[in-house]
């Protein structure tokens, strides 16, 4: 609340400033608070019974993602997630924190690297290989 006062109209909605202040807030918690990451509390229970195995393999790789992505940057994190998971385009999420699209782009560009050698450290290389078809290029 005490960053209201600070705001300035710079062309860019409302919204993105708010968006701006509570993933400060965020990232400021949980440098407080950093939450201990056991393997107990990434257990995944089979969804059916009719696929155990592929089930169990993509938990495995959540998991192995999840390791992977808690190493990156909180930039780097914050834009694949809002890129890849949540869907949205550059141009978006360059409005919610308040970069270029380019930035944006230049930033997922980064990240994808930076993940990809975290999984290559982690002997993990052929994960991203699967699933770096043409989203990945963008």
């Amino acid at each position: 609340m005490e960053a209201l006062d600070r705001y300035e109209d710079r062309g860019l909605p409302f919204v993105a400033f708010l968006f701006r202040i509570a993933r400060n807030a965020a990232i400021d918690k949980s440098r407080r608070t950093r939450p201990d990451m056991s393997i107990d509390e990434l257990v995944n229970h089979p969804e059916s019974g009719q696929n155990v195995e592929a089930e169990a393999a993509r938990s495995i790789e959540r998991d192995v993602l999840f390791n992977a992505m808690s190493k990156l940057k909180p930039d780097y994190r914050e834009v694949l997630l809002l890129r890849f998971v949540e869907g949205y385009g550059a141009a978006e999420v360059g409005r919610m924190t308040g970069r270029s699209e380019g930035a944006v782009r230049t930033l997922q560009h980064r990240a994808i690297d930076r993940l990809r050698k975290e999984l290559d450290k982690m002997g993990e290389l052929s994960l991203f290989e699967r699933f770096s078809g043409a989203d990945a290029a963008e």
